[in-house]
């Protein structure tokens, strides 16, 4: 049976914070909040029972809620050995509830109005009221979130601007909610076809076929320079998101309905081949498979994820014979796998 993604989409807003005072209590917050991932990384690492590395946390941050959130930022750098963050960083895990209003410690009160909790040790803890601006396609957006009571994260960050830093607030938007207002749709009536697309650090694979698993389409997109040695990550993300919504697009408008991936929850082992290793450790599998999620959503089609199992095998095995590079080919099996599900 395929399977819909459950992911959300972000909304970025850029936060005003013109008092001093408040600034400086906010890049306080912000610090010991990093400071409080690389901790909870460590208790993982050295296999902290949850509930000791919660309240050791919370003493630390003087709020639960942050200790929680800190836990689950973690989470994401599981597999490092070491942890060391550079930037301050600040984010609350979504809540639901009439009280929480959407968000317990980060909370929207209007679409140009955000609330920020400052804990004190003394449990007399304060609200910073602080200006966002969301560009104005996301405002009507932003106002439903408000007013209906949606679970929503929310992350502060810092970004470098003409030599000035800003403050921008990421706010996680259910994507049931977002196709709401921004699902796109296609020129061509959708027939059924089948996409299966080969994730790699340096280019994305893809191939079309009807439900008879004849190959229809092939169509990939490459980026080699993201694995160059000091390429910016950011500027890495973003070329692999536009080559990603680029396929998408593509196949939405040539009448694909099922868009298959592998369900991959970690990336592949180290090598003793550095240059490798360096495409092993931009190879972002989460960032394809979320904005995969949110991009199915958009265009109205089904994500169906299928066992990787042997599909890489497989495919240097085939590659010849079909007349294919090995990514294409693997893609290609990918797409074929999904017969079975649908």
């Amino acid at each position: 049976m395929a399977k819909r993604g459950k992911g959300k989409a972000t909304v970025i807003g850029k936060l005003t914070v013109d008092d001093p005072v408040n600034k400086a209590k906010l890049l306080h917050l912000m610090r010991m909040f990093r400071d409080a991932v690389e901790m909870a990384h460590y208790h993982m690492r050295k296999k902290f029972e949850a509930s000791e590395s919660k309240r050791r946390l919370t003493k630390f941050l003087c709020n639960a809620w942050y200790a929680s959130s800190a836990m689950k930022k973690a989470k994401l750098y599981v597999s490092q050995e070491k942890l060391k963050l550079t930037k301050p960083q600040l984010f609350s895990v979504g809540c639901s509830g009439n009280m929480e209003k959407g968000n317990r410690n980060i909370r929207l009160i209007s679409t140009d109005k955000v609330l920020v909790k400052i804990p004190h040790a003394d449990g007399k803890h304060e609200w910073l009221e602080l200006k966002t601006k969301f560009g104005k396609k996301y405002l009507d957006l932003v106002s439903k979130l408000i007013s209906e009571e949606y679970s929503y994260g929310a992350s502060i960050v810092l970004k470098e601007e003409n030599g000035k830093i800003n403050f921008f607030l990421h706010i996680s938007i259910p994507i049931d909610l977002y196709v709401q207002f921004f699902k796109k749709s296609s020129r061509n009536k959708i027939v059924g076809y089948i996409a299966g697309f080969d994730f790699n650090s340096d280019r994305i694979n893809m191939v079309i076929i009807n439900k008879n698993g004849i190959l229809l389409d092939v169509k990939s997109e490459h980026f080699p320079e993201v694995t160059s040695h000091g390429f910016p990550r950011e500027k890495a993300k973003g070329l692999r998101r536009q080559a990603l919504a680029k396929l998408v697009k593509y196949a939405r408008n040539h009448g694909v309905k099922y868009y298959v991936v592998e369900n991959l929850e970690r990336s592949k082992k180290k090598t003793i081949c550095r240059k490798a290793n360096r495409k092993i450790s931009k190879w972002a599998v989460r960032e394809y498979l979320t904005q995969m999620e949110i991009l199915v959503k958009k265009v109205d089609g089904i994500l169906v994820k299928i066992n990787p199992m042997y599909s890489s095998v497989a495919a240097r095995f085939l590659a010849k014979d079909l007349g294919l590079d090995v990514h294409t080919t693997s893609a290609y099996i990918i797409a074929l796998r999904s017969l079975k599900l649908l």
